[in-house]
C-alpha cells in the first residue's frame, strides 16, 4: 500500500512569513496614504480611504508573488529538460574481439552468446520508476478560478469607487461654488450696485477655479466707506473654504486683494499697502468693520452668513 507523505519545507514557511510581514507593511502603508489623502481631501470617509488603499496593495502584492512564481517554474522547467537530456546514458557500444584460429570453433559460440545478450539488453524496456523522475516534470502552476473571480471583483470594486468618488467631488465642487456665490451676492447686497455685484462675482469665481488667476482692478462704486479690511474679510472667509493648503495662501490672498481692489489698498498715510502686508494682516479687525471674519466650524464649509458677519447698514 502506498502512502502520500506531505512535508512543509522551510521555503514554504518563509514564503508565507515573508507574505505576512508585507501585508503588515502593506497595512501601515495604507494607514499613511489614507490620512495624506483624507488631509487633502474630506469628501471621501476616511475609513473607505484605507479600506481601498489595503486592498490596492495586496492585490499589488498578490500580483508580484504570482509572477514570480511563474518565472520560478519556468525556470524549474527548463532546467529539469537540460538535466534529463545531459543523465540519458549513451548507446552502448558493442565490442566484438575476432577470435583466433585455433579458438574459432568454441569461440564463435561464445560470440554470438554476447551478440544475443547485447540485442536483449538493449531491448529490455527502460523501468518506469527510473524515468519517471525525468519524464514527468513538475506541472505548472494552474491559477483557481476563484482566485481570478475574486481579482475581477476588486477591479470592478475599485473602477465603481474611483466612477463615485469622481462624481461625489464634482458635485461637491459644483455646491461649493455655488455656495461661494450665494456669500458674496448677500454680504455684498448692501454695498455695491447689482452690475458690480455680477462683476465682482466673475473674478472671484475665475479666482475660484484656478487659484494663480489674475483678477482686473477697477474702481468700484461702494454705496458705504468700505476699507481694505472688509476685502481682506471677504477674501479669507472665501480662501478658507478653498483650502489655504491648495494654493490659497496668505501671498495668494495678498495678491488678490492688491489687484482686485487698489483704490482700497491705501495706508493711513496715503501709501499704497503691499501684498506682503495684506497677506500678513488678513485677520485684522476692528468693531467698525463691515465684513466680519467668518471661520468655518470643522469639516464644513458653511457661512455663518447674519449680523455676526455683517455689520447692519442703515
Amino acid at each position: 500500500m502506498n502512502y502520500k507523505k506531505i512535508n512543509f519545507s522551510t521555503s514554504t514557511i518563509q514564503s508565507a512569513a515573508l507574505f505576512a510581514a508585507i501585508s503588515a507593511l502593506a497595512l501601515v502603508v495604507s494607514f499613511m496614504a489614507a490620512s495624506y489623502l483624507y488631509a487633502r481631501s474630506n469628501l471621501i470617509p476616511y475609513s473607505v480611504l484605507l479600506a481601498l488603499s489595503f486592498i490596492l496593495l495586496e492585490l499589488l502584492v498578490l500580483v508580484y508573488f504570482s509572477t514570480l512564481s511563474e518565472l520560478a517554474n519556468y525556470l524549474f522547467r527548463k532546467k529539469g529538460g537540460d538535466v534529463t537530456e545531459s543523465t540519458v546514458p549513451a548507446k552502448a557500444e558493442q565490442i566484438i574481439t575476432v577470435p583466433n584460429k585455433a579458438e574459432a570453433p568454441n569461440s564463435m559460440v561464445v560470440l554470438k552468446d554476447n551478440v544475443a545478450s547485447v540485442a536483449s539488453e538493449q531491448e529490455e524496456p527502460v523501468s518506469p520508476k527510473g524515468t519517471e523522475e525525468f519524464s514527468n516534470p513538475e506541472e505548472p502552476l494552474v491559477v483557481s478560478q476563484a482566485s481570478v473571480e475574486r481579482s475581477e471583483s476588486i477591479t470592478k470594486l475599485l473602477n465603481l469607487s474611483a466612477e463615485e468618488n469622481s462624481k461625489k467631488r464634482e458635485k461637491f465642487i459644483q455646491g461649493r461654488k455655488e455656495l461661494m456665490e450665494a456669500y458674496i451676492r448677500g454680504i455684498m447686497k448692501p454695498f455695491l450696485p447689482e452690475a458690480d455685484i455680477n462683476a465682482l462675482w466673475l473674478e472671484y469665481e475665475q479666482w475660484i477655479e484656478s487659484s494663480t488667476y489674475h483678477p482686473t482692478g477697477r474702481m468700484w462704486k461702494w454705496k458705504e466707506k468700505v476699507t481694505s479690511r472688509d476685502v481682506r474679510h471677504l477674501t479669507w472667509n472665501i480662501a478658507k473654504r478653498m483650502g489655504m493648503e491648495n494654493g490659497y495662501g496668505t501671498k495668494t490672498c495678498g495678491r488678490f486683494i492688491m489687484t482686485m481692489f487698489p483704490e482700497l489698498c491705501l495706508k493711513r498715510d496715503g501709501s499704497k499697502c503691499t501684498e506682503e502686508y495684506l497677506a500678513n494682516n488678513l485677520l485684522e479687525e476692528k468693531e467698525t468693520d463691515f465684513i466680519k471674519i467668518d471661520k468655518p466650524d470643522p469639516n464644513s464649509i458653511a457661512f455663518h452668513f447674519g449680523e455676526k458677519q455683517i455689520k447692519q447698514v442703515s
